[in-house]
């Protein structure tokens, strides 16, 4: 059904042209909230109105204070200039010069000056790494988070400032040896009055130096200078559109911020956007593409941008009827040990879009014959992955949104996040891919007829068939089976937002519980979950979006006494995957499913039970007044409305 529309992309899309567009992003110190992120929005808008397309510049606050949806907006910032000298008996050496290498200063630091001593610590994100030590006017050399070490040196222990050697491992791609000269993207998030602080950022190895110097005894100082500034500001939204005949829209979203350089995270996202957009521009003019839904074309900073677009206008959520997040799709695969993944939503999200992306995928590679011709594989890495958030799609995906939005996305990156994130690291190829499965994708969407529908219906049941089957074959298959049938009941059911027919979702949804109620007779018992654990109470969202992952910008937060904040730190170090299973029994509460239907919803996508765990978070969550718990009346809550914009 797409593969005349994907092969009249192909003879369009340009890798080499996105790589250019990577390059020319790369120059932008792409930081959210700062000149030089609006630098690079401005660059956008002038590529979009080359190309013909209409473009629309929305502005939300930058102070800090802000908030959509419940993300708090982040704060204008921008450094003149920031360096730190160390002073070893004597002798000065030049770590960290601002003006030479960006990621050397932890991004939001605020205006210091002087000259402290050093204090290594075996990590400084726990209580115990500064028994014994004394930190007060020092500047503490650690690995763990900068806001975990700011709270617990500086605002506790009176420490000066920070020097941040840590880096996320990523084994076996990314494990202690591999890079240990990049320095790792590091960065407050601060808001509304809160004090602020400031660090820099060393290498590993220059880490491992220091510590090694510290430890033989030797009188480490570090003379600092920032000259940095805080201020509100607007933060820029860009949308290029190719306008259809008919209401609604399909999205394609990518973030533009970070950091110089990150060129594959996520220069290369915004890059592949635009040449989708390019690309769709130049097939709809001679009418290869039928005119149909809006395409929009959305640039924002991560996340919160998203938050912004939506709690802006909370009524987009209905007219976005599907969308895709391009996040991290540029990479060499070889350089930088990546997989091309397609990322689902947790199963009771699922929706047409990612079998529908799954194919697109699947015939828009670069295929080579075998040594005699008849068979034919692909040198690109590929996978299919469960949910696991961090990106835009989190945001379109939560269901209190519902905008059926997968995400394509290389992964892992062993450059993620660092100095040596640059365009070399990215491959031509990787991205004319990206190109193609995105524009097919809108494209297909956005003309979608009967045809295309009936013909997606019966896509989406080949495929959860398919599903079924493999589940069957796997470590758990009573788990698994119910998750694919969790999986399917969804996607059948999202095809309405395409104007599928009532009676036809019906029909599949009868034969798809036909087909595996046979296959399962005698292979598999059904799910038994395990025992209740959680308790029967329903608890019920007051906030309509993804939470931030960053605990302490959530509304709330600082006025919890310091003794709450640090039993919350305790139960997320202790729950296995805390992340994902919170975010997963975040999505999953509806006002109407009790603690224990929602850890089994849980167990049931990711395999963990964590009863106890996911009731002290809504405990938790209760308490900050993000969520509360539902009377009789309230079990009929339905979703509504997000909420919009709150100082």
């Amino acid at each position: 059904m797409f593969h005349a529309l994907l092969e009249a992309v192909r003879r369009e899309a340009s890798g080499e042209r996105a790589l250019e567009s990577v390059r020319d992003l790369t120059r932008f110190h792409r930081v959210q909230a700062s000149p030089g992120y609006d630098e690079a929005a401005r660059w956008i808008v002038a590529k979009l109105e080359s190309l013909g397309l209409e473009v629309e510049v929305e502005r939300v606050p930058g102070d800090g204070r802000t908030r959509f949806l419940g993300q708090l907006m982040p704060e204008g910032w921008e450094c003149e200039r920031a360096s730190a000298t160390l002073i070893d008996d004597g002798r000065r050496e030049r770590l960290c010069d601002y003006g030479e290498q960006r990621l050397s200063l932890i991004l939001r630091s605020a205006p210091a000056r002087g000259r402290y001593r050093l204090v290594a610590l075996e990590d400084g994100g726990d209580e115990r790494d500064y028994e014994g030590l004394d930190v007060a006017g020092a500047v503490v050399l650690s690995r763990a988070s900068p806001h975990r070490v700011h709270a617990l040196a500086v605002l506790e222990r009176g420490a000066a400032g920070l020097l941040h050697d840590g880096r996320r491992l990523l084994p076996p791609v990314r494990d202690r040896f591999d890079a240990p000269d990049a320095l790792t993207y590091t960065s407050f998030w601060w808001g509304g009055d809160g004090p602020r602080g400031w660090g820099f950022v060393v290498s590993p190895r220059v880490g491992a130096r220091l510590r090694e110097r510290l430890r033989l005894g030797a009188r480490l100082e570090l003379e600092v200078e920032i000259e940095s500034r805080q201020f509100p500001t607007e933060i820029p939204l860009i949308s290029g559109l190719i306008r259809g005949e008919r209401e609604g829209e399909v999205l394609g979203v990518a973030h533009l911020c970070h950091p110089q350089p990150s060129a594959n995270d996520n220069a290369s996202g915004a890059a592949a956007l635009l040449e989708s957009a390019r690309v769709l521009q130049r097939l709809k003019k001679p009418g290869v593409l039928p005119g149909g839904l809006t395409l929009r074309f959305l640039w924002v900073p991560e996340l919160t941008g998203t938050h912004a677009w939506f709690g802006r206008d909370p009524a987009r959520a209905g007219r976005v009827h599907a969308a895709l997040n391009l996040d991290m799709v540029g990479e060499d695969q070889e350089r930088c040990g990546s997989t091309f993944l397609v990322e689902h939503p947790p199963c009771f999200a699922a929706s047409f879009a990612e079998e529908l992306l799954s194919r697109i995928r699947a015939a828009a590679v670069d295929w080579v014959t075998s040594y005699s011709g008849p068979g034919h594989y692909s040198l690109a890495r590929m996978a299919e992955v469960p949910y696991s958030g961090g990106s835009d799609h989190a945001v379109l995906n939560d269901p209190q949104i519902g905008v059926p939005c997968p995400m394509l996305i290389q992964w892992p990156d062993r450059f993620y996040h660092s100095s040596h994130d640059t365009p070399d690291k990215c491959d031509p190829r990787s991205l004319a891919l990206a190109v193609r499965c995105a524009a097919t994708y809108a494209g297909f969407l956005a003309s979608a007829g009967d045809g295309e529908r009936r013909w997606l219906l019966e896509a989406v049941g080949r495929g959860s068939r398919r599903r079924l089957l493999e589940a069957l074959d796997r470590p758990s298959p009573a788990r698994e089976l119910e998750r694919e049938r969790v999986r399917y009941a969804s996607a059948v059911a999202s095809l309405a937002r395409l104007g599928a027919e009532r009676s036809d979702m019906e029909r599949e949804l009868r034969a798809l519980e036909a087909f595996a109620g046979r296959e399962a007779t005698g292979r598999a018992r059904l799910a038994e979950p395990p025992k209740p654990g959680a308790g029967p109470a329903r608890p019920c969202r007051r906030q309509r979006s993804p939470l931030d992952h960053l605990r302490h910008l959530l509304e709330g937060w600082e006025a919890q006494p310091l003794e709450e904040r640090e039993r919350f730190h305790r139960l997320e170090a202790e729950t296995p995957e805390a992340g994902r299973i919170f975010e997963l029994a975040w999505f999953a509460c509806d006002g109407r499913r009790t603690l224990d239907e929602i850890a089994t919803l849980v167990w049931i996508e990711s395999g963990c039970h964590e009863p106890r765990g996911i009731a002290e978070f809504f405990d938790w969550t209760a308490r900050l007044g993000l969520s509360g718990w539902a009377t009789a009346e309230e079990a009929a809550w339905s979703t509504s409305a997000p909420d919009t914009a709150t100082p």
